[in-house]
Protein backbone atom coordinates (compact mmCIF):
# COMPACT_ATOMS: atom_id res chain seq x y z
CA UNK A 1 0.00 0.00 0.00
CA UNK A 2 1.48 3.53 -0.61
CA UNK A 3 1.38 6.12 1.12
CA UNK A 4 -0.08 9.44 0.22
CA UNK A 5 1.76 11.31 2.86
CA UNK A 6 4.70 13.22 0.71
CA UNK A 7 7.42 14.58 2.73
CA UNK A 8 10.26 16.17 1.47
CA UNK A 9 13.69 14.26 1.22
CA UNK A 10 15.30 17.26 2.90
CA UNK A 11 12.54 17.33 5.75
CA UNK A 12 13.69 13.64 6.58
CA UNK A 13 17.31 14.10 6.61
CA UNK A 14 17.33 16.42 9.15
CA UNK A 15 17.96 14.65 12.48
CA UNK A 16 16.42 17.03 14.84
CA UNK A 17 13.39 18.02 12.71
CA UNK A 18 10.96 15.75 15.25
CA UNK A 19 12.66 16.78 18.40
CA UNK A 20 12.40 20.98 17.36
CA UNK A 21 8.70 20.81 15.42
CA UNK A 22 6.91 21.64 18.64
CA UNK A 23 9.67 23.77 20.68
CA UNK A 24 12.15 20.99 21.60
CA UNK A 25 15.80 21.28 21.74
CA UNK A 26 17.97 20.38 19.13
CA UNK A 27 20.97 17.71 19.97
CA UNK A 28 24.66 18.87 19.39
CA UNK A 29 26.83 17.22 17.15
CA UNK A 30 29.97 16.63 18.84
CA UNK A 31 33.60 15.09 16.73
CA UNK A 32 36.62 14.47 18.76
CA UNK A 33 40.22 13.97 17.50
CA UNK A 34 43.51 13.63 19.16
CA UNK A 35 46.42 15.12 17.35
CA UNK A 36 49.89 14.91 18.02
CA UNK A 37 49.77 18.49 19.78
CA UNK A 38 46.75 17.63 21.76
CA UNK A 39 42.90 16.98 21.17
CA UNK A 40 40.47 19.07 18.95
CA UNK A 41 36.97 18.71 19.59
CA UNK A 42 34.31 20.02 17.42
CA UNK A 43 30.80 20.62 18.79
CA UNK A 44 28.01 21.87 15.99
CA UNK A 45 24.78 23.28 18.40
CA UNK A 46 21.81 24.39 15.67
CA UNK A 47 20.03 26.97 17.03
CA UNK A 48 21.83 28.34 19.87
CA UNK A 49 23.72 31.31 19.13
CA UNK A 50 27.49 32.15 20.35
CA UNK A 51 26.90 34.18 22.60
CA UNK A 52 24.75 32.50 24.54
CA UNK A 53 26.97 29.64 25.08
CA UNK A 54 29.66 29.16 28.13
CA UNK A 55 32.23 27.33 28.64
CA UNK A 56 34.31 26.14 32.10
CA UNK A 57 37.31 23.78 32.86
CA UNK A 58 36.80 22.63 36.23
CA UNK A 59 39.46 20.42 37.99
CA UNK A 60 39.01 19.33 41.41
CA UNK A 61 39.08 15.95 44.02
CA UNK A 62 39.64 12.87 42.73
CA UNK A 63 40.67 13.57 39.46
CA UNK A 64 37.62 14.83 38.24
CA UNK A 65 38.44 17.05 35.30
CA UNK A 66 36.08 18.01 33.25
CA UNK A 67 35.03 20.77 30.34
CA UNK A 68 31.24 21.97 30.73
CA UNK A 69 29.47 23.46 28.05
CA UNK A 70 26.00 25.30 28.90
CA UNK A 71 23.74 28.13 28.13
CA UNK A 72 21.47 29.89 29.87
CA UNK A 73 17.49 29.59 28.90
CA UNK A 74 14.89 32.49 29.98
CA UNK A 75 12.17 30.66 32.29
CA UNK A 76 9.86 32.97 30.96
CA UNK A 77 8.89 35.30 28.20
CA UNK A 78 10.24 38.47 29.48
CA UNK A 79 10.70 41.23 27.01
CA UNK A 80 10.66 44.18 28.71
CA UNK A 81 13.21 43.30 31.13
CA UNK A 82 17.13 44.02 31.29
CA UNK A 83 18.71 40.93 29.92
CA UNK A 84 20.34 40.74 33.96
CA UNK A 85 17.11 40.66 35.54
CA UNK A 86 15.52 37.96 33.71
CA UNK A 87 15.14 34.40 34.99
CA UNK A 88 17.63 31.74 33.66
CA UNK A 89 18.25 28.50 33.86
CA UNK A 90 20.97 26.30 32.57
CA UNK A 91 20.90 23.49 30.00
CA UNK A 92 23.92 21.72 29.72
CA UNK A 93 24.86 20.61 26.07
CA UNK A 94 27.65 18.39 27.56
CA UNK A 95 30.24 17.15 30.11
CA UNK A 96 33.67 16.09 28.68
CA UNK A 97 36.40 14.49 30.94
CA UNK A 98 39.06 15.79 30.04
CA UNK A 99 41.74 13.51 29.86
CA UNK A 100 45.03 13.35 31.94
CA UNK A 101 48.13 14.87 30.19
CA UNK A 102 46.10 17.92 29.30
CA UNK A 103 47.28 21.88 29.66
CA UNK A 104 44.30 22.66 31.39
CA UNK A 105 45.58 26.53 31.48
CA UNK A 106 46.08 26.20 27.95
CA UNK A 107 42.39 25.17 26.91
CA UNK A 108 40.99 27.21 24.03
CA UNK A 109 37.80 27.50 22.19
CA UNK A 110 36.95 29.25 18.88
CA UNK A 111 33.53 29.98 16.94
CA UNK A 112 33.25 29.59 13.24
CA UNK A 113 30.93 31.59 12.33
CA UNK A 114 31.20 30.33 8.32
CA UNK A 115 31.00 26.22 9.55
CA UNK A 116 28.81 27.74 12.67
CA UNK A 117 30.55 25.18 14.86
CA UNK A 118 32.43 25.50 17.97
CA UNK A 119 36.36 24.33 18.38
CA UNK A 120 37.88 23.37 21.31
CA UNK A 121 41.80 22.88 21.63
CA UNK A 122 42.91 20.92 24.78
CA UNK A 123 46.60 20.83 24.38
CA UNK A 124 49.01 18.16 25.99
CA UNK A 125 50.55 19.13 29.21
CA UNK A 126 51.29 18.37 33.00
CA UNK A 127 48.80 20.27 34.90
CA UNK A 128 48.32 18.88 39.01
CA UNK A 129 46.10 20.04 41.79
CA UNK A 130 42.09 21.71 42.02
CA UNK A 131 41.62 24.16 39.25
CA UNK A 132 38.33 25.99 37.45
CA UNK A 133 38.66 28.75 35.39
CA UNK A 134 36.14 29.99 32.55
CA UNK A 135 37.03 29.72 29.05
CA UNK A 136 36.35 32.50 26.51
CA UNK A 137 35.04 31.62 23.40
CA UNK A 138 36.36 33.62 20.13
CA UNK A 139 35.03 34.55 17.14
CA UNK A 140 36.50 33.88 13.85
Amino acid sequence: MESKLKIPREMLMNIDFINTVNGGMSEPSIKLDKGSDGFEVVVKIPGIEVEDLQLEVVKGKRNSNNLKLFHLLPIFSQENLPDEEQWKTIRFINTFVIPDGVDIDNISARYDDGRRQLVLFLPFGDEQGDYHRKVDIERW
